[in-house]
């Protein structure tokens, strides 16, 4: 039996050039920052135009749940089209792809068009008003981003330090870092929601909600869902590599700061004590 393809459309008008929002869109391991609900992007596959990225993602709202999904991408550089589809099933929706389009308009802007197809379980007037709520979202995250980067720029904050530890294993480091993020409990699943403490620039550090990512055997992820006030965003992560003279372990900082009022030196300097600090952990092993 043959499914059903429905489709969707969305479009709006971005007041940069065509190329610039291409670019944006198409950098999938900026997605983290470009749309707050992305937790962290992994391409696990590339060849030419084509890829295969996994995406982790909180959806959004008060009761939001952990998504993960991965899509495979082909992009057209030159007629600033990318293509996808993702792979695996999410709630009703059995099949989804599509394709983005990006076209220069003559006073200079670009209009994006998006257009969805999908299969489903349910009612496909449902599963379309879903995609275009969200579609909605995507589109108006993408226009803030292009037309205020200039200001949001400098409001990105990030940090990075890195150890060389010899006489151990990348499964062993890897294990060990999780051990020491006090979460309470042993994580069971590659992604979860987690208590984790976080330090605060004028205080003592707090537990709150936060979401793990282990991508053993290289990779730990907290993003913290309460992060500190003066940040919108706040992502620590550490990356593990074997190399032939022991496991590298670079501890990252992701921050956003709210408000361009902030201080940003001082909380650049503080990210990058952070940084340091989640090294000492590994360095222990």
């Amino acid at each position: 039996m043959t499914e059903e393809i429905h489709r969707t459309r969305a479009a709006i008008s971005v007041q940069a050039p065509a190329r610039d929002v291409y670019l944006t869109l198409t950098d999938v391991l900026g997605w983290p920052l470009l749309y707050p609900w992305i937790t962290h992007t992994e391409v696990l596959e590339q060849q030419g135009p084509e890829d295969l990225t996994k995406f982790w993602a909180v959806r959004p709202g008060p009761e939001g749940t952990l998504r993960i999904w991965t899509s495979r991408r082909r992009l057209d550089d030159a007629a600033l089209v990318m293509e996808f589809e993702q792979h695996g099933s999410v709630g009703a929706i059995r099949r989804l792809g599509g394709r983005w389009l990006f076209l220069e308009q003559p006073d200079g802007q670009c209009l994006v068009e998006s257009h969805h197809w999908f299969t489903t379980d349910e009612d496909p007037a449902v599963t379309a008003a879903e995609l275009d709520r969200h579609g909605a979202l995507q589109m108006r995250t993408l226009k803030e981003a292009v037309e205020q980067r200039e200001q949001a720029e400098p409001l990105v904050l990030r940090a990075e330090r890195e150890v060389l530890l010899a006489g151990t294993t990348i499964e062993e480091v890897h294990r060990h870092l999780v051990d020491t993020l006090d979460l309470g409990e042993t994580p069971q699943e590659e992604a979860q929601f987690v208590t984790a403490r976080a330090a605060h620039p004028d205080g003592p550090s707090r537990a709150g909600r936060s979401v793990l990512i282990l991508r053993d055997p290289h990779t730990v992820l907290l993003k913290h869902l309460e992060p500190p006030a003066e940040f919108a965003l706040y992502r620590r992560s550490w990356h593990l590599d074997s190399t032939a003279d022991g496991i590298r372990v670079t501890a990252r900082q992701l921050a956003v700061a709210r408000s361009e009022e902030a201080d940003l030196s001082r909380l650049g300097e503080w990210l990058d004590r952070q940084a340091a600090a989640d090294l000492p952990a590994a360095a222990a092993v």
